[in-house]
């Protein structure tokens, strides 16, 4: 087998018969399952790391030990415990049934614990300004740093903030209030930096589960092309070749078309040809080798990784993605109905 850049090889056209045996069909379909197996896993750990928390299982879980460490506290115990008066210390005690409308006496609520633990804490010296920017210059990391610079040193323009203040307003602003508008515009637009970063690390992680779904799809594919060639050399059926094997993959389940390419319509046809073909010809063989390598190229060059699009820079397509959902979670964008008057072209309040 020649070598590839990637975890399948190619089968040689000429010399392929001492290649394909059941132990390399076996070998390789383990590949291509632990292949996908990873992308799957690292697919779902980054799709966690940027899905929000769905229920408060984590939170309940954490507020339970903190209250049964709150009850246990003898300082607690101490103040619900009431000494038995005479005229009840002889009668045997039921089980009292509440009213689901009062609170009881003794329930303990979260931000009680929470004001409890910050009140045991030992008061730390307040730090001025300059010990609290010290402070936090000495926790950034290089990266982090180097955002930090950039971000202070760069400014909007002045002129254009004076332009559009006066356009806006109708009159002369004073260049106090123009400072000022720039230090805001600033943070708006590093909010929207922001804002769109997040929308392309979320697209990237888009485009990788698309690439993941393909990537099964060829892998499946790649199967069913590999144990139809293994029967075909070993020169019997499917079930006399592979005895003690309980395999799930079907080398005569046709291929599904469902994409427009031509290119990639004509390939699937072809071997769908191939694998539905009952003859054991070498034209046959040659052809499904011809797509078999075809595939492992295919499988080879698709890669779920987004880290290595890291730095790639910001599209504008980002960017307007960014106002638009800046827009929606500011209540800034008006409804539907009031974007469709008119001539219903949605233009109104654009």
């Amino acid at each position: 087998m020649s070598e590839t850049d990637g975890p399948l090889y190619k089968l040689p056209l000429d010399t392929y018969q001492p290649h394909v045996t059941y132990t390399s069909y076996i070998s390789t379909k383990q590949m291509i399952d632990q292949v996908l197996n990873e992308d799957q896993e690292y697919l779902a750990w980054k799709i966690k790391s940027k899905r929000l928390p769905g229920n408060m299982k984590e939170y309940m879980d954490e507020f339970k030990k903190e209250l049964e460490n709150f009850e246990n506290m003898e300082w607690h115990r101490k103040s619900q415990s009431v000494p038995p008066s005479k005229s009840t210390s002889n009668k045997v005690t039921k089980k009292q049934s509440w009213d689901m409308n009062r609170v009881p006496s003794n329930v303990v609520f979260a931000r009680d614990i929470y004001e409890n633990k910050i009140n045991s804490l030992p008061r730390p010296r307040e730090l001025d300004e300059t010990e609290l920017k010290k402070l936090f210059m000495s926790h950034l990391d290089d990266e982090q740093m180097n955002r930090y610079e950039v971000f202070k040193r760069t400014s909007l323009a002045k002129n254009q903030i004076k332009k559009i203040s006066s356009v806006v307003t109708n009159q002369t602003v004073a260049n106090n209030i123009n400072l000022l508008l720039g230090g805001v515009g600033k943070i708006f637009v590093g909010e929207i930096v922001e804002k769109a970063l997040d929308v392309k690390e979320k697209w990237l992680l888009g485009l990788a589960v698309n690439k993941f779904h393909e990537r099964k799809r060829i892998g499946s594919s790649l199967k069913k092309h590999l144990k139809k060639l293994t029967c075909l050399v070993e020169r019997s059926d499917s079930e006399d070749a592979f005895p003690d094997m309980n395999d799930s993959v079907d080398e005569s389940e046709p291929e599904d078309i469902d994409t427009d390419d031509e290119s990639e319509v004509k390939f699937l046809k072809t071997s769908n040809d191939l694998i539905q073909s009952q003859e054991n010809v070498e034209s046959v063989r040659k052809g499904l080798i011809k797509q078999f390598n075809t595939l492992v190229t295919k499988f080879n060059e698709l890669d779920v990784s987004v880290e290595k699009y890291n730095s790639s820079p910001l599209l504008p397509e980002h960017v307007h993605e960014a106002w638009r959902l800046y827009r929606l979670e500011n209540d800034t964008l008006p409804n539907g109905q009031y974007r469709t008057q008119g001539e219903g072209n949605g233009m109104m309040f654009r």
